[in-house]
């Protein structure tokens, strides 16, 4: 099980918010992190110890406007200070991969927009049909590049009998493809069958020795 880090989690959220004119200059292919404010949020939290809970990919709109490929209710471009602002506290945090040059980028952005209109997984399960944030940067960078970023985890490994997590669990057990229609008898047995499938979290991502943190203001 990945620890906790209560404390660590605790002082990144008291950290002051982010301010569009106080970010530094982006460029296409940057990672942007953020505490996202949706419901499951915390739950994300706890299970991996990180605040980072959301993950997209910066780029820019046909007028030159930075926007951030996400997927969340679908897979989409969000004008990055609507990005900043659905976050907790508006606190952000952007990573950059060494070398990526201003080709790559491109190809890594139209690799993640390729993957626009599909809707957001809420198991988080490896399937074409339906993306979670950091599978699209997954997707977008190992199509573009053939690289892998990140460490991918066993569902299994993260902290799911966290408060927050296992109620996420139990929300939403039934409708997993693995459990549904009577194959699983509740929750537990839900994530002992489910505790094998691989799993890729932002902070996987960020823990990734390649990409160098250029901004925050988590600390």
């Amino acid at each position: 099980m990945p620890p906790r880090l209560t404390l660590a989690i605790a002082l990144a959220l008291m950290a002051g918010p982010a301010l569009a004119q106080d970010l530094p200059t982006l460029r296409r292919g940057d990672l942007i992190f953020q505490t996202s404010g949706s419901d499951q949020s915390t739950a994300i939290l706890e299970a991996t110890g990180s605040p980072y809970t959301h993950v997209g990919i910066v780029d820019f709109d046909a007028s030159g406007a930075l926007v951030v490929l996400e997927a969340a209710a679908t897979t989409r471009a969000t004008p990055i200070s609507q990005w900043i602002d659905r976050g907790r506290d508006r606190k952000i945090a952007v990573y950059r991969l060494d070398g990526l040059t201003e080709l790559e980028a491109r190809k890594v952005a139209e690799a993640a927009r390729h993957q626009f209109g599909k809707p957001y997984d809420p198991w988080f399960h490896a399937s074409p049909e339906a993306l979670y944030c950091s599978e699209l940067v997954q997707i977008a960078f190992r199509d573009a590049l053939g690289l892998e970023l990140g460490q991918t985890e066993r569902l299994g490994d993260l902290d799911l009998a966290a408060t927050e997590a296992l109620k996420l669990v139990e929300a939403r057990w039934q409708s997993h493809p693995a459990c549904d229609k009577g194959q699983a008898r509740d929750a537990q047995d839900c994530l002992a069958r489910i505790a094998e499938e691989p799993i890729l979290t932002p902070r996987a991502l960020a823990e990734d020795e390649r990409l160098q943190r250029i901004h925050s203001t988590f600390d």
